[in-house]
Formats: structure tokens, C-alpha cells, sequence
């Protein structure tokens, strides 16, 4: 039975209420693509662009479930393309500033937005890996024998509906800015994203820095579209999230998705700095029904004195405390000395584990470009 070197007890959520951290806008420092082969390149190649998406017909949102291309679910990419992309930066010397490529921590998004949320989703557990080289900490997810198994063993009822997703992005995405484009072309763009065969393989990703209270971050997300032709400064403002639901055809519905989908959608959001969240609302059938824009910084007040709802001061606070004690308990430095941080809800704790000497999860050419 493994002993944890340190414990962060959740309870009482009530000493989180207070004003929340300072938190500075994410600043964009570089920004790459998977192609439809899963290669990574330093551009914007796979940079979509929103356009409404036509719903009178109501299209399928499981139309051509069969064809997609879908990555392997069995390999790990750890955070190489994170990784990846800051090497370039530094090597190329293009970092805008000089501290541009330093922080005390490197993650996903995916991994702080777990960690917002964690307060208000108490039964979902989690894992992370982490390695501190220097003054920066690294956070990978621990993907686990288990998590791959899942995947792939997951129901066809669940693929098709994360596969909705997918397909929900295809209607709402054109090639170019639409402001270019005539309305023939525009036409014909609708056209051939209905037609497109969804792939997976295929991704549009921001390197961003932040901070959170005395926590300066520097993360990656997928990026879905933006608005309009790319701004050279803060490019965020115009990047949009495409999310997609089951039609709120009861007031239980709602509650559960203001309660749960809603705070992961304000979560994933406001740590990219991604100021709207399209909706699509789909029925069991698939058939997309209606399309809604909701802004994020409207998202906290939507759920604000309904009961069990979430508050945004709370995940914010509870994520400080949180970097705070990976700071004060993750003090042995190299890429192959690992740490692990567990949230476990039956002792209602964030745990962190000393694992020793374990493989790097950094990659060679990242830590080569540490020297630069």
C-alpha cells in the first residue's frame, strides 16, 4: 500500500469562498496543428473558421458515424506536443519575450480544468504524473492500462455520441474567414463540410501563458474555430468553443446540465480565455434541433444562487491551493524523478506520492532545448 508524502483535504468547500485569485488573461505564444495523418506542424494549417451551421433540415448529428477516421486510443502522446512547440520557440528564438517559454508550471488544459472543477464533481477521481526540472513543474495525465481498455471497449451508444461532436464541428466550420468569401463559395463550402468525413486525427492547438494568483502557467489547448481572419495579438478573443447536448427538454435536464456540463464548458473556457461557447442541441436521434451562443463570463451568473450549483470562486481558489501544495511537496528536481497527485473521492483528498526514478515523460529534443 503506497503512503502519500502529502494530503489536501477537500472539506469544508466554504473556506474557498472568498474573493477570487488574480487571474491574467491568457497570452497566446505559439500556436501548431496535427494533419489528417496525426503529423505535427509549426502552423496553422488546421485553423477552422465559424459559420452558423444550417439547421431546417435538421441534420444528423450520427450521419457517417461509420466512415470516421479515428486516432489510436491506445497511444499515450504524454504532453510531446506541448513539449514540442515550446522547443521550437526557444530554439527559433521567436518567444515575443524572454520569459515567454519559462513558467512554474506546464500542462494541458485538460489537467487544470480537472482541477477547477474537482470542488463541484466530488465523485470523479483522477491522476496525474508530475516532474519537477528546475524552477517549473510538469503535469502529464497518468493514463493507465485501465483508461485504454475503456476506450476501446467503450458501447457503440457512447462512440456515436462522442462522434456527434465531432460531426457538430464539421457543419459549424468553413476553410477561410467567411467574410472572404462570396456567397456561391460560401455555398459551397456548407456543402462540403456536410459531406466531409469526420477524422480525428486532425487538430488546431494554442501554447498559452497565464497566471493564477503567484502561479505563472504555460498550457496548450485544441482550439475547435475562430470568428474571424487570426489577430497577431490575442488571437483568444476570437477562438470559439463547439460544444454539443442533449435537448433541455425537462426541468431536470437543465439542472443537470447547468450543474455539470456548464461548469466544465465555463472551466475549459476561461483558462484558454475563450470568450463563447456555441451549443448545438441534439435529440436522442441525433438531429441537430437548436444552436445557442452563450458567453462565458455570463456562465457563472446563469447557476448563481440555484441550489447544489457551482461557484467560480471556489474552483479558482481551490485551484490556487492546489498548485500552491504541488509546490510545497514536489521538491526533487530531474526529468526522471516522478511524483504522482491523485484526487480520491472516497477520502474526499488530493494526494501526492513520491514515485522515484521513473522513465522522463519530457521529451529529448525538450530538454536539449532547456540549455538555450
Amino acid at each position: 500500500m503506497r503512503t502519500p508524502i502529502a494530503r489536501l483535504g477537500i472539506h469544508p468547500l466554504s473556506k474557498y469562498r472568498q474573493a477570487c485569485p488574480q487571474f491574467k488573461e491568457p497570452r497566446e505564444i505559439i500556436s501548431f496543428s496535427y494533419d489528417e495523418t496525426r503529423q505535427m506542424r509549426m502552423d496553422n494549417h488546421q485553423l477552422k473558421y465559424y459559420y452558423p451551421p444550417r439547421i431546417d433540415p435538421m441534420p444528423s448529428l450520427f450521419a457517417g458515424f461509420e466512415q470516421q477516421i479515428c486516432r489510436d486510443s491506445t497511444k499515450n502522446e504524454h504532453i510531446d506536443g506541448l513539449l514540442n512547440a515550446l522547443a521550437f520557440v526557444r530554439t527559433k528564438n521567436e518567444a515575443a519575450e524572454p520569459n515567454d517559454t519559462r513558467a512554474d508550471f506546464v500542462m494541458y488544459r485538460g489537467m487544470l480544468t480537472r482541477i477547477f472543477v474537482t470542488p463541484f464533481s466530488l465523485r470523479d477521481a483522477w491522476s496525474m504524473n508530475i516532474a519537477r526540472v528546475g524552477a517549473t513543474i510538469y503535469v502529464e495525465d497518468n493514463v493507465t492500462d485501465e483508461m485504454i481498455a475503456d476506450r476501446s471497449g467503450s458501447s457503440e451508444q457512447h462512440r456515436r455520441l462522442m462522434y456527434s461532436g465531432y460531426k457538430f464541428e464539421t457543419l459549424c466550420m468553413v476553410d477561410k474567414p467567411p467574410e472572404t468569401l462570396s456567397r456561391e463559395q460560401l455555398d459551397e463550402q456548407l456543402a462540403k463540410q456536410a459531406r466531409e468525413v469526420v477524422n480525428t486525427h486532425s487538430e488546431y492547438c494554442t501554447v498559452f501563458r497565464t497566471q493564477l494568483g503567484p502561479h505563472s502557467i504555460i498550457s496548450g489547448a485544441e482550439v475547435d474555430c475562430i470568428d474571424r481572419a487570426k489577430p497577431h495579438e490575442f488571437p483568444n478573443r476570437s477562438y470559439r468553443e463547439l460544444k454539443t447536448s442533449r435537448c433541455l427538454d425537462s426541468e431536470k435536464a437543465r439542472n443537470s446540465f447547468e450543474r455539470f456540463k456548464l461548469l466544465k464548458f465555463w472551466a475549459q473556457s476561461f483558462i484558454a480565455g475563450i470568450p463563447v461557447v456555441t451549443v448545438g442541441f441534439r435529440d436522442d436521434e441525433g438531429r441537430l434541433k437548436e444552436v445557442q451562443d452563450i458567453r462565458t463570463q455570463d456562465m457563472p451568473r446563469m447557476v448563481r444562487g440555484k441550489p447544489r450549483m457551482w461557484e467560480a470562486n471556489v474552483c479558482m481558489n481551490f485551484a490556487n491551493q492546489v498548485l500552491q501544495f504541488i509546490k510545497d511537496n514536489v521538491t526533487d528536481g530531474g526529468p526522471d524523478t516522478q511524483y504522482r497527485i491523485e484526487y480520491s473521492p472516497e477520502e474526499a483528498q488530493v494526494q501526492i506520492y513520491s514515485l522515484g526514478k521513473r522513465p522522463s515523460f519530457l521529451t529529448a529534443e525538450y530538454i536539449k532545448s532547456l540549455s538555450k
